[in-house]
């Protein structure tokens, strides 16, 4: 009879333990889910301020070099050919100086099978901004290149590639058939 009842307060105690632990893991979901929000108000109120790190993005170099490397990681890992490629193009027509460190600061802007639009279009004001229309087409370029670097470019990379051709060249169209249209 004592074991019995002894056995019954063992099992009576794990139940209330396993009761308390529910209900505490219960509550810690609860409470971070509440936090949750404010603090993803706080990130997007600093964003709206400072701009996402694409955003903040002065160099047209940088830029450049961000969008050749996430335009080969969207579909899949960086080559040995892209990655050469790449290299290739940062030395000329880039002309960065130091082309490693260079390299390694744009590889922290990009990530792996993330759509290659999210990437550029941050960078398309800035890009709008400090290139000419030839240089706009040269990047334009050097992406195909770099995209054809390993195999052929595949589907993704080709939207991509027109998605940003679209954004860069959208004014030109306009004023190219100002143009046309005045000396009609």
């Amino acid at each position: 009879m004592p074991l019995i009842i002894v056995l019954i307060g063992i099992t009576v105690a794990i139940l209330f333990w396993i009761l308390r632990v529910r209900g505490t893991v219960k509550t810690l979901r609860d409470v971070d889910r509440d936090i949750r929000g404010p603090q993803r108000r706080v990130g997007s109120a600093f964003e709206d301020i400072a701009g996402t790190p694409l955003e903040r993005v002065r160099d047209p170099r940088l830029a450049a070099t961000i969008l050749m490397i996430q335009l080969v990681r969207t579909g899949s890992p960086l080559t040995a050919s892209e990655k050469t490629q790449i290299l290739e193009f940062m030395e000329t027509p880039l002309e960065i100086a130091r082309i490693s460190a260079s390299f390694e600061w744009a590889w922290t802007y990009t990530q792996a099978r993330l759509p290659f639009a999210r990437v550029a279009d941050p960078l398309v004001p800035l890009l709008r901004r400090t290139l000419t229309p030839a240089e706009r087409t040269e990047l334009i370029a050097m992406l195909n290149q770099v995209a054809g670097a390993h195999s052929a470019p595949s589907q993704l990379q080709r939207e991509g590639i027109s998605h940003l051709r679209r954004k860069l060249m959208a004014g030109e169209v306009y004023r190219l058939n100002d143009r046309q249209n005045r000396s009609a």
